[in-house]
């Protein structure tokens, strides 16, 4: 099981293009592809709930994502900051499948069902230890996704460590979001952004 510590933003133009500069110049391109995830949920013991605020919510998620170059089943679970009530980070036990719709398939004769749809064309770039993607999400719009790929003990210091990246690139104000894109596409109306500036 890995532990996955990353940050989510949301930049105006003139920052994304100032961040794709310095990704072209610096970072390594790994390449782009089109994504389509479904998230499913098992009724019997179900993932999602009612926030305290009002929004549907999880901390728990399946998804099964296919891409052009292959197919993967993943299973993610978040943490939660007990003062702040925000997450931190998760674990993620993620394996590529040889047949995505099989393992639908499968998850559906099980008794899962699917509840969303996620599409997205990613861009992906590589700068030491660090994984930066881009995301043009269908119905959402543009995202900057910033993953710590080493292994840290200390979630706190990870994140400080991608914060910092950011501001080495010039990136120093940003909206945070709190929540994935399937909390976004569950809940149009509500605003997971946080408006930050380092």
């Amino acid at each position: 099981m890995n532990q996955e510590i990353e940050v989510k933003i949301q930049i105006e133009s003139d920052q994304l293009k100032k961040l794709q500069s310095w990704l072209e110049k610096h970072a390594t391109f790994v390449g782009e592809l089109r994504h389509k995830e479904y998230y499913l949920d098992n009724p019997q013991s179900t993932f999602f709930f009612t926030a305290r605020e009002d929004y549907k919510d999880a901390l728990r998620y399946l998804r099964v994502r296919f891409t052009p170059q292959g197919d993967s089943v993943c299973y993610k679970d978040f943490y939660v900051d007990s003062e702040t009530g925000k997450t931190t980070h998760c674990d993620e036990i993620e394996s590529k499948v040889a047949d995505g719709r099989a393992v639908l398939q499968l998850l559906a004769a099980l008794g899962y069902t699917n509840k969303t749809l996620v599409e997205k064309k990613r861009k992906t770039y590589l700068f030491d230890d660090f994984e930066i993607v881009i995301d043009e999400v269908t119905n959402l719009g543009i995202f900057v996704e910033v993953e710590l790929k080493e292994q840290v003990e200390n979630v706190k210091a990870g994140t400080q460590l991608i914060f910092d990246f950011l501001k080495s690139v010039g990136i120093t104000k940003f909206k945070k979001q709190e929540r994935g894109y399937v909390s976004m596409l569950w809940n149009p109306d509500y605003d997971f952004g946080e408006q930050t500036e380092l």
